[in-house]
């Protein structure tokens, strides 16, 4: 098959299927070499995935980028500012009071504490400790976004939530004793469903207004949104105690 047909072949399947991996270029183009296909792709103008490894690919011309620079497909993520290690800094930077790690993980829908460590220990981001998270900070930015951050967690509680004192840092008995009565599973899912309510940030704020790790809110979160959840079991399979085996008198 000729170059022209080949890469006119590449083409036509890229806008398509809109995304690919580098084994069905291999095919399209006829070549078992990775060199060669790579070769091709980056004749092309091409983004690479900053999920799944990067191992996905779209041409250059097919993602239609949100405001923060990035593009889904069919679960893929892509980032017009590179890999993960260059998109976060670009979002940190632009962003007015930094980013947690779980908001990073909101917007970019990808595991990032292992990306924002080693880009702290670079001096690529910042960080100031809030509780038991850490805020990630631009550098010459870090000092106003620090503040910026400290204002919105000392405006008050979410709507939703009831607050005794005018300063707005403790939950009311009424939600205490609401949480109290609630197993491990129905606490965490209601603390996601406020999170989804309030919309970017949800998780932190939540966080800050029931007194409880960040973690377990954004946990509840995204089993609300997957919809996939045990209504049988109140931890997920594994957890809790083990069972005691019975012994004879």
């Amino acid at each position: 098959m000729k170059t022209e047909t080949r890469e006119q072949k590449l083409i036509e399947i890229f806008q398509t299927e809109k995304v690919l991996g580098l084994g069905i270029v291999k095919e399209i183009i006829g070549t078992t070499s990775r060199m060669t296909g790579f070769r091709q792709i980056k004749a092309l103008g091409y983004y690479s995935s900053y999920s799944h490894s990067g191992k996905y690919y779209t041409l250059g011309s097919i993602p239609e980028f949100d405001r923060n620079g990035l593009w889904r497909y069919g679960g893929v993520h892509f980032s017009k500012h590179g890999n993960l290690m260059e998109t976060i800094p670009v979002l940190v930077k632009r962003s007015e009071a930094g980013y947690f790690a779980s908001e990073l993980e909101e917007s970019l829908h990808v595991f990032v504490h292992n990306a924002v460590g080693k880009l702290f220990r670079l001096g690529r981001l910042l960080r100031e400790q809030i509780g038991d998270q850490y805020l990630y900070l631009a550098p010459g930015l870090a000092e106003s976004q620090f503040l910026a951050r400290k204002k919105i967690l000392t405006q008050g509680a979410p709507e939703s939530v009831a607050i005794t004192d005018s300063d707005g840092q403790e939950i009311t008995e009424h939600l205490k004793t609401f949480l109290s009565v609630l197993n491990e599973k129905q606490r965490r899912l209601y603390l996601g469903l406020e999170s989804i309510r309030l919309g970017h940030g949800g998780d932190v704020r939540m966080a800050s207004v029931a007194r409880v790790n960040v973690k377990t809110i954004s946990r509840g979160r995204r089993e609300l949104l997957s919809k996939e959840i045990d209504f049988d079991r109140i931890r997920r399979k594994g957890a809790g105690r083990p069972v005691l085996k019975k012994t004879k008198s």
